[in-house]
């Protein structure tokens, strides 16, 4: 398959996609790659986080804290047990 015929059939598929992660995740594989033709200057969209800024300090704080092993991850089959214990399920 030549260049250009790659080219179409990447587009159809991108325009065919209706999942915003999945479309996201192309776009910003585009901009690290600076995918963008000879002479054109464009900005992807940046995208928002539905997230708080505390609710994204809590997780990234969350997610050093299991890095540096100061906290431990449980199985779902724990927490399970746990949440019909506390909620009588």
């Amino acid at each position: 398959m030549d260049t250009n015929a790659l080219k179409i059939k990447l587009m159809q598929k991108i325009i065919a996609c209706n999942d915003p992660d999945l479309l996201k995740l192309i776009g910003e594989l585009l901009q690290e790659m600076k995918a963008n033709e000879p002479g054109e200057d464009y900005q992807l969209e940046s995208y928002k986080s539905l997230l708080s800024n505390q609710q994204l300090e809590e997780l990234e704080r969350r997610s050093e804290a299991y890095k540096t092993g100061k906290e431990k991850a449980i199985s779902w089959e724990d927490a399970r047990k746990d949440i019909e214990s506390k909620y009588g399920f």
